[in-house]
């Protein structure tokens, strides 16, 4: 009988543990003025057209800090990778107020962040200036 209490009991623990496991939840991309303490993930959540893939895309990670940036002492590292998981970009060491920008493909990426002081984090995706201009005449038709 008692082997049967300690299986129920170990059975609970093994519950418990995957109720109370950390797991992060991703923010959506464009995210601005997060707070990052630890680990964050950032997104895309939106499959795109076929209309967006014909020009580069920058994905832009930039952060910054409440605290005066001589009291920072410790960098922010920053990894960028395809949500299909076949390519992980960097690790880059990123400082405090400088915008990291990197080229992207058409595929849907996510960033994650790992800073050991609490840091704000703003991440946002541009599409190449040519590539705007192009979709814009596309759209509007040629002109006569």
């Amino acid at each position: 009988m008692k082997k049967i209490y300690v299986a129920i009991f170990i059975c609970v623990l093994f519950c418990l543990q995957g109720t109370f496991a950390q797991t992060i939840r991703p923010w959506p991309i464009p995210s601005f003025n997060i707070p990052v303490f630890g680990r964050a993930l950032f997104q895309e959540n939106i499959h795109l057209s076929t209309d967006n893939t014909d020009g580069r895309r920058r994905i832009h990670i930039q952060v910054s800090s409440q605290k005066t940036p001589d009291t920072l002492a410790n960098p922010v590292t920053v990894w960028i990778y395809s949500i299909d998981h076949t390519t992980v970009i960097g690790p880059y060491s990123v400082i405090y107020g400088v915008t990291l920008t990197v080229d992207i493909d058409d595929r849907e990426w996510g960033v994650m962040v790992e800073a050991r002081e609490t840091v704000v984090v703003s991440v946002w995706i541009t599409l190449d200036d040519s590539t705007t201009l192009r979709k814009e005449v596309l759209e509007e038709g040629p002109s006569i």
